[in-house]
């Protein structure tokens, strides 16, 4: 049940980054690189995935060393815990609370989209931590992680996550649907802000009742 749940946290996060200033940043380097636009993509997925994977390398190390302790007995309690509370700061809006990368991309690299800042951006998105994460989706990821089992299912995790978080932001497609949804407003929020808000509470409420009824 939680190594299912592990990869729809992992996509799911990854898709969600698409809403902040980093993901954003990202879609204008791609529509403004003076190189090639595809290249600049492998580059970017490639480097991406590799950061994804190093911090669920970082994570399942932890997640080994949680199964040598009696935590585990009481796994599904404390992520149904932790669930409600990340429920409840989407509900009223304090995901800010939460911990959370504050990096600042350089100016540079937005004006000077090259390959070398397809890779560095790739892997620091890719690492996740880092970058700063709106939502809950990225932290109910590394919470799954940090106790599904077997261990290396948290590297595979990771490495989804980043690839999945490159490759979406190197759509062409995706580019013009977010574009799209930022320009549209639900109250005080844009369309790409409610979408992502109503689908991490709905994946939140499923996953909770999921644990509680398995």
């Amino acid at each position: 049940m939680l190594s299912i749940l592990l990869f729809i946290f992992a996509v799911g996060a990854a898709v969600a980054s698409v809403d902040t200033t980093c993901g954003l940043n990202v879609l204008g380097s791609l529509e403004g690189t003076k190189v090639s636009k595809s290249k600049y993509a492998l580059v970017y997925i490639v480097s991406c995935t590799l950061g994804g994977a190093m911090t669920g390398l970082a994570i399942g190390c932890i997640n080994f060393g949680l199964k040598l302790t009696p935590v585990g007995l009481y796994q599904n309690y404390i992520i149904v815990v932790l669930f409600a509370i990340l429920l409840g700061l989407e509900l009223i809006h304090k995901t800010g609370i939460l911990p959370s990368g504050n990096f600042i991309v350089p100016s540079e690299w937005i004006k000077h989209a090259g390959y070398r800042s397809a890779a560095l951006w790739g892997q620091i998105l890719g690492l996740g931590f880092i970058t700063l994460q709106v939502g809950v989706l990225f932290h109910a990821y590394i919470l799954v992680s940090l106790f599904a089992a077997p261990w290396w299912l948290s590297l595979l995790a990771g490495a989804t996550f980043g690839v999945v978080r490159g490759t979406v932001f190197s759509l062409p497609l995706i580019r013009s649907i977010v574009y799209r949804m930022l320009e549209k407003r639900v109250r005080n929020l844009t369309l790409l802000s409610a979408v992502r808000q109503t689908v991490s509470m709905l994946l939140i409420i499923g996953s909770i009742i999921w644990i509680i009824s398995y």
